[in-house]
């Protein structure tokens, strides 16, 4: 707020612009030049108006992306009158400038391009969803017919494997056997 607002266009003190410093706020106000360029007869210019209703919708933006607390607000070293509990003056009755970072919502305007749509049921949600599968669909079968012929192929591999090793088997000798079986063994080579 303070940098869109205050940044650049008057010294608080002085109330003379330093055009140096104008920044994207203070730009418009120089750049309508008139009534528009001076800060004491700005809020006279209709144009003030819709500016500052659009730096406002700006700032909203910001604040629904951010969701910053109230503590955010700078509670010192701010131009001289605005910092967080600092009044704003001359308007009337007097609010601190804290009490105005808060979503435009709790302040009771809204602004249509902001407002979230609502889903109606579960199946607006799905909706994007299935619209997009039914796009790709080609892509998915064929994804999952090739996905199940690798798994086929590396599925017959491994029993195939392990059919083999149970074969070859019988010709390793077990480290412990049953009494009635170490009798009747034999490890002789036949070579």
């Amino acid at each position: 707020m303070i940098s869109f607002h205050h940044t650049g266009f008057a010294d608080p003190r002085t109330a003379i612009s330093n055009i140096s410093q104008s920044g994207l706020h203070n730009a418009l106000h120089i750049y309508m030049n008139g009534s528009m360029s001076q800060v004491q007869g700005s809020a006279n210019d209709p144009i003030f108006v819709v500016h500052h209703a659009f730096v406002d919708s700006i700032f909203e933006r910001w604040l629904r992306r951010h969701r910053p607390l109230r503590e955010i607000y700078p509670a010192a070293n701010a131009p001289i009158g605005h910092n967080r509990e600092n009044y704003m003056v001359p308007f009337i009755p007097l609010y601190r400038n804290g009490e105005f970072f808060i979503p435009s919502r709790e302040l009771g305007y809204d602004y249509q391009y902001l407002e979230e749509p609502e889903l109606a049921s579960f199946q607006d949600f799905l909706t994007p969803y299935l619209e997009q599968a039914r796009q790709i669909w080609a892509w998915l079968v064929g994804a999952a017919v090739i996905g199940g012929i690798i798994t086929a192929l590396l599925t017959g591999i491994a029993l195939a494997c392990r059919k083999k090793r149970r074969e070859t088997s019988a010709e390793i000798q077990p480290l412990l056997t049953e009494s009635e079986d170490y009798n009747n063994m034999s490890y002789q080579s036949h070579l």
